[in-house]
């Protein structure tokens, strides 16, 4: 008997539903943290305080190489958000996250924050310091936040 080939969009569904697992479980340990009283910066801080050199491979990566990663790990982590590196040089990078961001996607966005609690504050807050500390490893620097269209987000990261 022939092997059945998986149906890509049957497979695709399972991915999309384990994009949602994963951000589910992210959200759900920054609501834990701040019901037991640490601020999202804290919580960012503990997740993302180390291991930013041995996922790059390289102690100081340079702007455009780090965003281009990013961008790689994005994609695979958040399915339904468009990424796009836009300037990738080496004291300077900007990546562009359309419908969407990490902290959520689609029509109801921050549905899935709401549901633990958060606000979209709190997850903007964890974002920011979560990005913060992680490049600060690397001798980068990061800034990222909600554009005025409140469409999509911008990650912008330079050499210190």
């Amino acid at each position: 008997m022939p092997k059945k080939t998986p149906d890509l969009n049957h497979l695709r569904e399972l991915w999309l539903k384990t994009a949602k697992s994963r951000l589910r479980f992210e959200l759900g340990g920054l609501a834990f943290a701040i019901q037991k009283g640490f601020t999202p910066e804290e919580y960012a801080n503990h997740l993302w305080g180390k291991g930013a050199k041995s996922w790059m491979k390289k102690a100081a990566p340079d702007a455009g190489e780090y965003l281009q990663k990013e961008a790689e790990a994005f994609r695979c982590f958040y399915p339904e958000v468009g990424f796009e590196v836009v300037q990738a040089e080496k004291d300077r990078a900007e990546l562009n996250m359309n419908d969407g961001c990490l902290g959520g996607w689609g029509k109801e966005r921050w549905a899935i924050a709401r549901s633990f609690g958060l606000t979209q504050l709190d997850v903007c807050r964890y974002c920011f310091e979560a990005f913060r500390v992680w490049a600060k490893q690397l001798g980068l620097r990061t800034v990222i936040g909600l554009q005025p269209d409140g469409k999509h987000c911008i990650l912008r990261a330079s050499r210190d």
